[in-house]
């Protein structure tokens, strides 16, 4: 290792020399991730008195409820998850991907069983 290398990257020093580091010892970092992903069966948005004191309710959490081939799992969600669900438009019948750090949620698909429900002939 040069030492132009570490002052004409664009990254911090410290990170350029401990990813050297690790190249140099052959250490190789694992992310390991938290995912639900199956067939939507039941979206159940639980809505509470507000909190603020103020007129109408809000969304306390979502009962949610996903399909696999080895079983069902019903999930209880945040409400920003719910708007995340709103916004990919997920309904009954899609299949979606959960990421349990992070909160992102992304529509995958149609179910097989639903697939045939909009088929133009």
């Amino acid at each position: 290792m040069v030492g132009s290398e570490v002052y004409s990257h664009e990254v911090k020093k410290a990170e350029v020399i401990k990813s050297a580091f690790r190249r140099s010892i052959g250490l190789r970092i694992k992310e390991q991730k938290e995912v639900y992903e199956g067939e939507v069966v039941k979206v159940l948005p639980v809505e509470a008195d507000n909190p603020t004191g103020g007129y109408g309710r809000v969304i306390s959490h979502v009962l949610l409820t996903l399909q696999t081939k080895k079983g069902q799992k019903e999930l209880k969600l945040d409400p920003a998850i719910h708007q995340q669900l709103e916004k990919e438009q997920v309904k009954q019948g899609d299949v979606i991907y959960i990421e349990a750090t992070s909160g992102a949620v992304k529509r995958v698909g149609r179910s097989d069983r639903y697939a045939t429900e909009f088929d133009l002939e």
